[in-house]
């Protein structure tokens, strides 16, 4: 899914600025300072794209690093996420190290450097981020349950993947495997400078975070409707979901969304009042429904119409009303939100819905 334009120096520093809101511009609508019930820890092991780095380069102390790998936790996490025998990935390694031709593990080669130097701005400033990710995720997730997590980030090189970045739960443990290469562009000397990378790891990883948390602790509620419907509901239930993941995908500096982003904003609310029409509409046909779904999800970033309803929701909610309204709401389930949304709105100029949806809402809240 294409992403919006990386930020660079200029996030870096609203980032790091997680001091009192009064101190920070207007910046994206999340609290670290706040209080929730919720135990989150992040960290990165960069250790293991040290170690295959080693092997890559075939430089000494490859025997080492080979070794720590075969008992690495988090080489066994990342290789899940590919579907790979660990067997026939560390073969591959060793074979290209001894100097066989592998056109993919070559090109990663060729990098060695610039992933070093990618691999030394994380472990510079990753651990003031990842105290400030976990406390942003915290303060978007419902307050109960209370959630205890451990979530790990791993810089990895993949050789089947097709994914930015790819989950996997893991004896207890959350593990985020980043694909260095896809994230860092196919430049020979990387297409974004190692911050800028870095920060992206982070807005992505931050997004899966959320959703793999939510749907594991939140999502199975019975005000949570299956989405597989393919109506109204599972519809509603798709964007008010997607909203916090696709907020954290957005560069800090484009906030808040509505007036930054009207046009696009005001489009994906168009489109998204028109699939809820048809959806709200008893003579619509089931292929029609299906065909609705499928479209919802194609195209880039700003195609997705349910994600960026729900991000506009999300944003808006959160500033206006507050944080614990929304969690409250978000709690309740997908139309606690958009009823709130609707009065938060209602008598200004910002993106609403239609007629036909705002009834719906009304009838059901009765």
């Amino acid at each position: 899914m294409a992403r919006p334009a990386p930020a660079g120096a200029a996030l870096a520093a609203v980032l790091l600025a997680a001091g009192a809101v009064a101190q920070r511009p207007p910046g994206p609508p999340f609290d670290p300072a706040a209080r929730t019930p919720h135990a989150l820890s992040l960290t990165i092991d960069t250790r293991t794209a040290r170690d295959l780095l080693v092997l890559l380069a075939a430089e000494d102390g490859a025997p080492a690093a080979l070794r720590r790998l075969k008992v690495s936790p988090s080489i066994r996490a990342a290789l899940k996420t590919e579907s790979l025998a660990p067997e026939d990935y560390f073969g591959r390694l060793v074979l290209a190290a001894s100097g066989t031709p592998d056109p993919l593990l070559q090109s990663f080669k060729s990098r060695v450097a610039y992933f070093r130097a990618l691999l030394d701005e994380i472990d510079k400033t990753g651990p003031e981020l990842e105290r400030l990710v976990v406390a942003r995720l915290a303060s978007v997730l419902p307050e109960e349950p209370a959630v205890t997590a451990r979530l790990v980030i791993v810089p990895f090189f993949g050789v089947s993947g097709f994914r930015e970045i790819g989950r996997v739960r893991d004896e207890g443990a959350f593990y985020f495997v980043a694909e260095l290469p896809r994230l860092a562009g196919d430049d020979a000397v990387g297409t974004l400078q190692p911050r800028e990378v870095f920060l992206k790891i982070l807005r992505e990883v931050a997004s899966e975070a959320w959703r793999t948390l939510f749907t594991a602790y939140f999502r199975e509620s019975r005000v949570w409707p299956d989405e597989n419907a393919a109506d109204f509901d599972a519809l509603l239930a798709r964007t008010v979901a997607e909203g916090p993941p696709t907020l954290f995908l957005i560069p800090d500096e484009f906030f808040p969304l509505d007036p930054f982003f009207a046009e696009p904003v005001e489009r994906a609310f168009a489109r998204w009042n028109k699939a809820a029409e048809k959806l709200l509409d008893p003579k619509t046909k089931e292929n029609d429904r299906r065909d609705l779904f499928l479209e919802a999800g194609r195209g880039d970033f700003w195609a997705r119409y349910p994600a960026i309803v729900g991000a506009q929701m999300a944003d808006l909610l959160i500033r206006k009303p507050g944080r614990q309204p929304y969690v409250r709401a978000l709690a309740a389930g997908p139309r606690a939100v958009a009823t709130l949304y609707l009065e938060t709105v209602r008598g200004t100029k910002r993106p609403d819905f239609s007629k036909a949806v705002k009834k719906d809402l009304e009838e059901k809240k009765r």
